[in-house]
C-alpha cells in the first residue's frame, strides 16, 4: 500500500512539474505566434503599398494608351506569384 501511495504521490509531483514545464512552453508558442502574426500584418501593409506605388510608378513611366496593358501585366504577374507561393505552402503542409 506503501508502494502505491508513493507512486501516487510521483504522480501527482510529476504533475505538477510538468504543468510548469508545459505553461513555460505554452508561453513561448503564444510569443511566437504573436510575432508572426504582426510581423504579417507589417508584410500585408509592405504588400499593398508596394502594388499601388508600382501601379503609380507605371502611370509615370509609361504613356497614357499604355497605362491598361501594362497595368494588367503586373497584376497578372502578382496573381501568378501568388498561387505559386499558395501552392507552395499548401504543399509544403502535406
Amino acid at each position: 500500500m506503501e508502494k502505491e501511495k508513493e507512486k501516487g504521490d510521483e504522480t501527482v509531483k510529476g504533475k505538477v512539474k510538468g504543468e510548469g514545464r508545459f505553461a513555460s512552453e505554452d508561453m513561448f508558442r503564444y510569443f511566437r505566434f504573436g510575432v508572426f502574426v504582426i510581423l504579417m500584418l507589417l508584410l500585408l501593409v509592405a504588400t499593398f503599398q508596394f502594388y499601388f506605388f508600382a501601379l503609380n510608378a507605371i502611370s509615370t513611366l509609361f504613356k497614357y494608351e499604355y497605362h491598361s496593358l501594362v497595368q494588367a501585366g503586373f497584376a497578372a504577374c502578382v496573381i501568378a506569384i501568388v498561387v505559386y507561393l499558395l501552392r507552395a505552402v499548401l504543399i509544403k503542409e502535406k
